[in-house]
């Protein structure tokens, strides 16, 4: 997945470290410096109100120093630390303090490279199970598959599941078990207490099922019903033929022909809009 973009702000008494340290972080895409402070309180305030990801912090500064600051920072709210120090002797503080990284001044660009590669392993595990969820919201969204059936479905090689069927099991004229694939099915019409299942191969199946029980069991963005007793797979429509109040003729391979009732003839409209370009 993509490196999450990090805010940084960096905290120093003194402006031309500042400004060199940003003009570092520039060139790593992944760092992004969204404010800069020059003692303790500013430092505070500015991570209360932007709350950064990271903080780029010098130990000597005017009022608090750079330890305090981590102290007085609430810890629903303290960002990750980097120390950014002329003095090696404050390490073993810092990093009692859960310091990312203390880094002695003038910071280099490989140095800071490496720096940035300690916090992304930080946040990765947390930016990771964001984009994960957000996904699987997504596919949920569009599914209709519980979150936690796809996160199960995460875990395994298999196909992407879904709620509808993705075959009929329809017993033949032998008393067999005939397993219909849903993509193959062309229309499905019936015959009073009987569904005709039209295929794709010139087969015709009869099953002893209702026709609400059948559209529950398949998908509606591909299954249109076009009458009381009729459902059309609308990736074999070929054709189109408009007639008057509202209804149309649907053709499809084979020279096959349905008509499409002034009843249903708002799925068939919205299906060709959304086919338009």
């Amino acid at each position: 997945m993509t490196p999450k973009i990090l805010s940084a702000i960096i905290v120093d008494d003194e402006p031309l470290a500042i400004e060199g340290l940003k003009l570092r972080l520039e060139k790593i895409p992944e760092v992004n410096v969204i404010g800069e402070a020059q003692d303790g309180d500013s430092a505070i305030r500015l991570c209360q109100q932007l709350n950064p990801d990271v903080l780029f912090l010098d130990l000597q500064l005017p009022g608090l120093n750079g330890l305090e600051i981590v102290q007085a920072l609430q810890a629903d709210t303290i960002p990750m630390i980097v120390f950014v120090s002329a003095y090696g002797e404050y390490a073993i503080d810092a990093f009692e303090l859960n310091a990312i990284d203390y880094i002695l001044k003038p910071a280099n660009l490989g140095r800071l490279q490496k720096t940035v590669e300690k916090l992304q392993n930080q946040v990765a595990p947390k930016h990771n199970e964001a984009e994960k969820f957000r996904l699987l919201s997504a596919l949920n969204q569009t599914s209709g598959i519980s979150i936690s059936e796809l996160e199960a479905w995460l875990k395994t090689d298999d196909a992407l599941p879904t709620q509808f069927a993705s075959e009929l099991v329809i017993k033949n004229s032998d008393n067999e078990k005939v397993f219909v694939p849903v993509s193959e099915i062309k229309w499905i019409d019936a015959a009073g207490d009987y569904m005709c299942v039209h295929t794709q191969k010139g087969e015709t199946h009869i099953v002893r099922i209702t026709m609400k029980k059948l559209v529950e069991e398949l998908d509606e963005r591909t299954f249109k019903r076009i009458h009381k007793s009729t459902l059309v797979n609308v990736n074999f429509i070929q054709r189109i033929k408009g007639l008057r109040n509202s209804e149309c003729i649907l053709e499809l391979e084979d020279d096959v022909q349905l008509k499409v009732s002034r009843n249903y003839s708002s799925a068939i409209h919205q299906f060709i809009e959304s086919k338009k370009i």
